[in-house]
């Protein structure tokens, strides 16, 4: 990015809050860095401080939904982003995204917002909502809030901290003015609670004063200091008068909104509260209980530092606040020992100086900002996906894998037969593959067409499948979009003319990468030779991860001995040679390897609806006990029960590469000349044909396999190492077309 660059932060209002902390520190950061920071929002406590470190304010009324004020910020922020010719926008609430939100789709502005906090999505809330074009999360459960309810997609999102300023919030900070004018004397043991005194987030305040009388009995000298103002403000100021005045003295202080918060800390032997505030108070050595209205998490250390992170110290989901676990935590704290009271204090400060820092803060929102003024045209997909077909599934979930290595935040939508499921799966845009008009919307807004993975140009399933996906690469190139085949395979084209038709228009695309050499060879032969073409490796084999130990869980499952047992994995299919022979010597194979061998056939469906059925019936004809996995597992879990094999006949090409890239010894089942190919291409020789399998040569290779058990693992290891690496070129590739310049 470049120095000087005018950027316009942009929030409700400026009073006491963590949202509000957060902006005023990273507009003095951005400052500090070298660009000019405007700030707009309808005011509050904070713009003195913007103003003393040389920022701008305009106030725009941005703090509520009242139509009046929306059109009146509307020509408001016009004026300012034309006149301070601002060059990136960056939102921090709902009301003033939604409004800029719209004013970006004719001023074309580059558009980021920050996620804050979660909001209600009912009655129509979420449609007057706008994420921008790029996201940050202050934490991991908002960033899942944001593709779970908004379907942001993943790469849009990049997850930040609360940065903390440690030099302003630190145990050295002289607060002898704040004493004095609070009335805190030398012996007062005193509790700081700072927060909003808004009804949705005042309730820990109430629990505490609640809690105040009893233990006003055990602690000596308490003094209760409560900073914030909003709309609760005097019920909680009731409250704590009737407190004071059971006790018979001013016990509870409440100040009203400030902004000298770290003041107002220093005085504190123990702080209450959640977000911001409990990470400045930690980052100035004071002992916290992180309690708020969303839930109650208690005395930080360390072993509450993982709930801690996943909710930003918020408490989402960890169980309700109550007066009697306030109560619990205050007295735990002051029984405890004087070193372990400091223990505690110093961990705080020393986890926020190590991870909470304002520079990665920062950092990490000057990257969104260079992902939103980057290249951010969209990346089409088209595949066979949304038809729970596992290996297809691993494909796209290999190949978004593999081009986020290369780039971050490449835009992604998927051509899906179910496009709600492909969303919520993998963290993309979808859009159904038959929803033509939709699609060439798309089209319009991408750059470039990935077609793949798998052996999409091919007419063994129908011409009317290869007609589709060759119809979506001539509508991309009528489109000027620039297209890549991803790790495909080719053929088999017997169909009159289908060669004809997919050569003409294959030799227009950009780039092929190739899963195996086979395929190369069907292109020469086909006569295409314009687009640059590479033979790499299906995708799936740069994914690792699979896991073993948690595969033979999964087996126990459904039924597979969980020790002291081979295991045979079956993956089978239906095609035209699979007749009654067929399914009845794989039935004697299964039993032969179980009598001999000691193995425990399971049959793994990898597409549901068309596997089960032909593995019931084989199954059906078997004398040995068998089992099956009959309901369908995501990808890691299905890669992760291949891997458990001792040994797999596999039909459907995925299974074999699973067991390839785990070093599972293999026999294939040729019904394709795809299963062929990638067995060549991965060294194996143990290939039985669909169309003439008997059992004698199934049973010969069975034998064949135990015989060199050991050394086929050698080669799979060295063979799944090889395609690994050929696998990642894929990625490379793609990203190297769509950032080429035309």
């Amino acid at each position: 990015m470049k120095q000087g660059m005018n950027i316009m932060l942009s929030l409700m209002q400026l009073d006491i809050g963590g949202a509000e902390t957060h902006v005023v520190e990273l507009a003095k950061e951005l400052r500090r860095r070298g660009f000019n920071i405007i700030v707009t929002s309808n005011g509050g406590a904070y713009v003195k401080e913007l103003e003393e470190a040389g920022i701008r304010h305009y106030r725009v009324p941005m703090q509520n939904k009242n139509p009046l004020n929306v059109m009146k910020a509307v020509r408001r922020l016009r004026r300012i982003i034309i006149d301070e010719k601002i060059e990136l926008v960056h939102s921090h609430a709902r009301i003033p995204s939604f409004i800029l939100g719209k004013m970006q789709r004719f001023m074309k502005f580059p558009f980021v917002t920050t996620a804050h906090w979660v909001f209600n999505t009912k009655y129509g809330l979420k449609y007057i909502t706008d994420w921008g074009q790029k996201t940050v999360a202050v934490s991991e459960d908002i960033k899942t809030y944001l593709m779970d309810n908004y379907n942001v997609p993943e790469s849009n999102i990049r997850v930040t901290i609360n940065g903390i300023d440690t030099d302003k919030f630190s145990p050295d900070t002289d607060c002898e003015d704040i004493k004095a004018e609070l009335g805190i004397q030398p012996e007062d043991t005193v509790i700081v609670y700072v927060s909003r005194m808004d009804e949705s987030r005042s309730l820990a305040a109430k629990h505490l004063i609640a809690a105040v009388p009893e233990a006003d009995k055990s602690i000596k000298d308490l003094k209760v200091i409560i900073v914030g103002g909003g709309d609760d403000f005097a019920n909680v100021k009731s409250q704590a008068e009737s407190v004071n005045k059971q006790l018979g003295r001013e016990c509870i202080v409440m100040t009203g909104a400030r902004t000298d918060i770290n003041k107002l800390i220093a005085p504190a032997e123990l702080f209450v509260g959640v977000s911001r505030a409990a990470l400045e108070a930690m980052a100035a050595e004071k002992p916290v209980i992180i309690a708020g209205n969303e839930g109650y998490i208690g005395l930080f250390g360390e072993d509450k530092l993982s709930v801690g992170i996943d909710t930003n110290f918020c408490c989402r989901g960890c169980g309700d606040s109550s007066v009697e676990k306030m109560l619990a935590d205050i007295k735990r704290y002051f029984d405890m020992d004087k070193e372990s009271r400091a223990a505690l204090a110093n961990y705080g400060r020393e986890l926020i100086k190590r991870d909470y820092s304002i520079a990665r803060m920062t950092d990490d929102t000057v990257r969104v900002y260079e992902w939103a003024l980057d290249k951010n045209e969209e990346i089409l997909v088209s595949g066979y996906y949304g038809f729970h077909n596992s290996g297809d599934d691993a494909l796209l979930k290999a190949m978004i894998a593999d081009i986020r290595k290369y780039r971050e935040s490449p835009e992604l939508v998927v051509l899906s037969a179910n496009p709600r499921e492909t969303k919520r799966s993998y963290r993309v845009k979808a859009v159904n593959r038959f929803n033509i008009p939709a699609i060439l919307r798309h089209m319009d807004r991408a750059d470039m067409l990935i077609s793949g993975g798998g052996t999409l140009i091919q007419d063994a399933t129908s011409t009317q499948s290869l007609i589709y996906y060759l119809t979506i690469i001539k509508l991309a190139l009528k489109k000027k979009l620039k297209v890549m085949l991803y790790a495909n395979g080719i053929g088999p084209l017997r169909g009159r003319g289908n060669a004809r038709r997919a050569a003409r228009a294959l030799d227009k695309v950009d780039i092929i990468t190739l899963r195996d050499p086979a395929a190369e060879n069907t292109l020469a032969e086909m006569g295409v030779s314009k687009p640059k073409i590479s033979v790499t490796a299906d995708p799936v084999f740069g994914m690792g991860g699979a896991d073993a130990a948690y595969g033979r869980e999964i087996l126990a499952a459904f039924g597979v001995p969980a020790k002291d047992k081979r295991v045979l994995g079956v993956s089978v299919r239906r095609s035209k040679g699979t007749d009654v022979e067929f399914e009845q010597a794989v039935a004697e194979v299964c039993d032969y390897a179980a009598e001999r061998y000691g193995c425990f056939p399971v049959f793994i469906p990898m597409q549901q609806s068309k596997d089960e059925a032909i593995s019931r019936s084989i199954m059906a004809r078997m004398k040995s006990q068998t089992a099956i996995i009959d309901v369908p597992l995501g990808v890691n879990e299905m890669i992760s029960a291949v891997s458990a094999l001792d040994l797999c006949l596999g039909m459907r090409l995925h299974s074999l590469i699973y067991a390839t890239a785990a070093g599972v010894p293999l026999i294939g089942i040729e019904y394709d000349p795809k299963i062929k190919s990638f067995m060549d291409y991965a060294g194996q020789s143990m290939c039985l044909d669909a169309d003439r399998l008997n059992a004698e040569d199934g049973k010969r290779l069975i034998d064949e396999c135990f015989k060199n058990y050991d050394s086929i693992k050698a080669q799979l290891s060295e063979c799944s190492a090889r395609l690994a690496e050929k696998a990642t070129e894929n990625g490379r590739i793609a990203v190297e077309l769509y950032e080429r310049k035309e």
